[in-house]
């Protein structure tokens, strides 16, 4: 007779986790508009105020954490610039007179050779 052992640890367990459908309990827009409603200041504020506090306070720490994370986002927001017009890839077009500018003409070019010998 083989009887089979439940797992001690994790498995799958009948009705947990959330339903089918569900949406995220919390998101992103929430959580920022309570803390603009518990701080009486929106979030981007308390940011900045935050990254200048550490700055005055000369902490590298946390000046280092604000900087990494702010660039972090500067950079993601620059990859997300769409570099197309109307579907179509930019193309640099240049424009190169085929004849020579009027005033390089009459340049005589001045060609000086130095002998090193005599020059020692």
């Amino acid at each position: 007779m083989t009887t089979q052992k439940k797992p001690v640890k994790g498995g799958r367990q009948p009705g947990a986790g959330r339903p089918k459908g569900s949406t995220n309990k919390i998101d992103g827009a929430k959580i920022l508009l309570a803390v603009a409603k518990q701080c009486g200041k929106p979030f981007e504020q308390l940011l900045a105020e935050g990254y200048h506090a550490a700055i005055l306070a000369c902490d590298m720490n946390a000046r280092l954490t604000y900087e990494k994370m702010l660039l972090a986002k500067v950079v993601a927001d620059k990859h997300e610039i769409d570099h197309t017009t109307l579907g179509q890839s930019l193309h640099n077009s240049f424009n190169f007179q085929q004849q020579e500018l009027p005033e390089w003409r009459d340049v005589t070019p001045k060609l000086t050779v130095i002998d090193a010998k005599k020059k020692a």
